[in-house]
């Protein structure tokens, strides 16, 4: 008979009898209300730590062969039966993985996304599931400074430049020192229009300013982000067709070329184009979305 898993009773998370309303409920959440509010985070943390130690179970399972049960059953029939067809690529995969997950919880002090965990992977291969969650904790905690939710893509893109500079060097411990330090000298984890606040308050302003091309900037980051979140969704790239994919990275694509061909003028400024460039948006960074067939 299998142990039964974690019932409601480990849960400190209850149901009102009553709805709250928006005048029962206003203002700040009391000292209760974040008391539930961290219950319910626990669900979604909760679940990505068991992704993980699914990896790890399936690992002792697989190196002690107790999958063989009367000592007939193969590797691939348990996975059918006891983890309802289960790939063994996907089992794979999580036992691939299961150690990076770890150590980045470890040190980030929560679990990270799944999506996230696939993009970081290659990292840690070519350093150390140590330095991953490292520069995974640096990265997170830059965006969360900023008010910018990191998504997949953005850490996908900051461990593909970081592996790009160590092509050619066949040295895994030179190899492995210049992926940490491509990561580590990359640009600031922030959008461009924090990193302009941030200049901002530091001249002893937080007036926004009224420049155009400031205004437009900023929509077009929240655009920026609102694909990137969009290609995070995960049932509608199940349901999305590779024609529809292609159709969407083309558009993606062509909006890149255009904003790439932009020039920022200033008639009073001599290095006009120096902070054309500090503002500006990487074509990359735009055309690289995560428009994939499910």
């Amino acid at each position: 008979m299998r142990a039964q898993p974690f019932t409601m009773e480990h849960w400190g998370l209850t149901l009102p009898d009553v709805d709250a309303t928006p005048e029962t409920a206003n203002g700040p959440l009391d000292e209760h209300e974040q008391r539930l509010l961290a219950e319910a985070h626990r669900a979604v943390d909760n679940a990505r730590t068991a992704r993980w130690m699914l990896g790890y179970s399936l690992e002792v399972v697989r190196r002690r062969r107790l999958y063989r049960g009367d000592g007939t059953r193969t590797w691939e029939q348990y996975l059918q039966q006891e983890h309802d067809g289960l790939s063994t690529s996907e089992a794979d995969r999580l036992q691939k993985t299961w150690r990076l997950a770890q150590t980045v919880q470890k040190e980030l002090g929560r679990p990270l996304p799944d999506s996230h965990l696939r993009k970081l992977q290659p990292y840690a291969e070519r350093t150390s599931d140590q330095e991953a969650a490292r520069a995974y904790a640096e990265l997170y905690w830059a965006h969360q400074a900023g008010g910018v939710r990191l998504v997949a893509n953005q850490v996908q893109q900051r461990v593909k430049k970081a592996i790009a500079a160590a092509k050619g060097v066949s040295d895994p411990a030179e190899r492995s020192q210049a992926v940490s330090a491509a990561w580590t000298t990359a640009p600031e984890a922030v959008m461009p229009t924090q990193r302009v606040e941030a200049k901002r308050e530091q001249g002893g302003t937080t007036s926004r300013s009224s420049d155009p091309v400031d205004a437009a900037l900023e929509l077009l980051n929240a655009a920026r982000q609102a694909v990137e979140n969009a290609t995070e969704d995960k049932a509608a790239r199940k349901a999305r067709s590779g024609e529809d994919a292609q159709r969407q990275q083309d558009a993606i694509r062509r909006i890149g070329r255009i904003l790439s061909k932009v020039k920022v003028d200033a008639d009073a400024t001599l290095d006009a184009d120096a902070d054309a460039g500090a503002g500006a948006v990487e074509e990359d960074d735009i055309v690289d979305a995560e428009l994939v067939e499910g």
